[in-house]
């Protein structure tokens, strides 16, 4: 499974069209901040495989089309590909953890937890240095224990690592041209941080 992972768009209809016209995948995953209508309209021709959180600048009028696309997860579950993905969003992350461990309790274990905010301590450093990941996303993820954790959000602190048995990735801002692709098969999790310029 090719997994194409863009994140914090902010407008950039540019780089947002660029890299869903020319890269191959499986299926598309947005971990918020794609700030406009337009951004989010760009997924439309994907829907059937595309999963997406809000940003915390993402407004209602995001929120509604991704929504009105079937394709948005805050605090909830989807299917694509044979996946169980769950999402976090960054307008109400509180009550997608809650909502998000609810669904949990019944349905099981995700392959993919897509959240905007980074966990507490992984790739969550802003330039000054100070660490803004979040502790309640930090511990969803160790409860839920997916094999990949997918964010955005700290633009500054691109990259992916291992962490408590998961494989973390934030490729950075769509905006300044930064994505990942990552393939999942049974046994591996091969992450590319890709970039358009």
């Amino acid at each position: 499974m090719r997994i194409l992972h863009i994140t914090d768009v902010h407008c950039g209809l540019e780089p947002l069209h660029r890299v869903l016209s020319s890269e191959s995948f499986d299926i598309v995953v947005v971990s918020g901040d794609l700030e406009c209508v337009e951004a989010a309209e760009e997924l439309e021709p994907f829907k059937d495989r595309a999963a997406a959180v809000t940003g915390n600048v993402d407004d209602i009028s995001v929120r509604r089309y991704l929504q009105s696309l079937g394709v948005l997860i805050d605090g909830r579950v989807r299917e694509l590909g044979g996946l169980r993905l769950g999402g976090v969003g960054g307008i109400d992350h509180a009550g997608d953890v809650m909502a998000l461990r609810s669904d949990l309790s019944k349905a099981g274990r995700l392959d993919v937890l897509v959240t905007h905010h980074p966990p507490k301590g992984v790739l969550d450093r802003t330039f000054m240095g100070v660490r803004v990941g979040l502790k309640s996303i930090r511990e969803l993820s160790l409860m839920v224990k997916p094999r990949v954790h997918l964010f955005g959000h700290v633009h500054e602190s691109p990259g992916h690592q291992a962490y408590e048995g998961m494989v973390a990735v934030n490729p950075g801002p769509l905006r300044d041209g930064r994505y990942a692709l990552i393939e999942l098969t049974e046994t591996d999790v091969k992450v590319s941080l890709r970039s358009l310029v």
